[in-house]
């Protein structure tokens, strides 16, 4: 799978395996009622994408006859789709402005699909980027030619750290109050 439009490859699978099969244009609907005020899939991605998948055998698709109108070509979640999307919605994402969207959308199907799962990414996460920010940490700038603006955008990085693992401390709490 390609690592730069996994989200949307993740979200597409996902929605196979929380909806049952479906077509693209029904799939960009239910994407976008879940996931809209987070982030949307422009249509022509999404077709891209579904034949990424196709090709990659994470999905398969069927021509439906409709009566009166042209065929459909329907979608379902493969085996090999099932198992990779798994193994996307439970691992940490790799950089901290991926939180934003990849994060959420993870937290979207796991409450879905596997709520008793959300802990567990929440603390990977946070262990995850608490590794960045410790090796950061270290460092006096980072290397830009301007000493001054390097130093401005460590700190600036280290405290987009310290507030989003702030906010996956939140997370954890407001989780462990919906389970009460």
């Amino acid at each position: 799978m390609a690592a730069e439009s996994f989200p949307v490859e993740g979200a597409v699978l996902g929605d196979l395996l929380l909806h049952g099969e479906g077509h693209g244009y029904a799939l960009n609907a239910r994407i976008s009622s879940g996931l809209g005020p987070i982030w949307r899939i422009a249509p022509s991605r999404l077709y891209v994408t579904l034949s990424r998948l196709e090709e990659e055998g994470l999905i398969a698709g069927r021509m439906v006859p409709r009566e009166g109108h042209p065929p459909r070509r329907v979608f379902r979640i493969t085996p090999s789709g099932e198992k990779a999307f798994w193994s996307w919605v439970t691992s940490p994402v790799r950089h901290l402005r991926d939180v934003r969207v990849e994060f959420l959308a993870k937290l979207y199907f796991l409450h879905r699909l596997a709520p008793e799962r959300m802990e567990d990414l929440i603390s990977d996460e946070a262990d995850a980027l608490e590794r960045i920010r410790s090796r950061l940490a270290r460092r006096k700038g980072l290397k830009v030619e301007d000493e001054l603006i390097g130093r401005l955008a460590l700190s600036f990085r280290l405290g987009q750290l310290q507030a989003t693992l702030e906010w996956l401390r939140d997370c954890a709490q407001e989780l462990e109050r919906e389970e009460r």
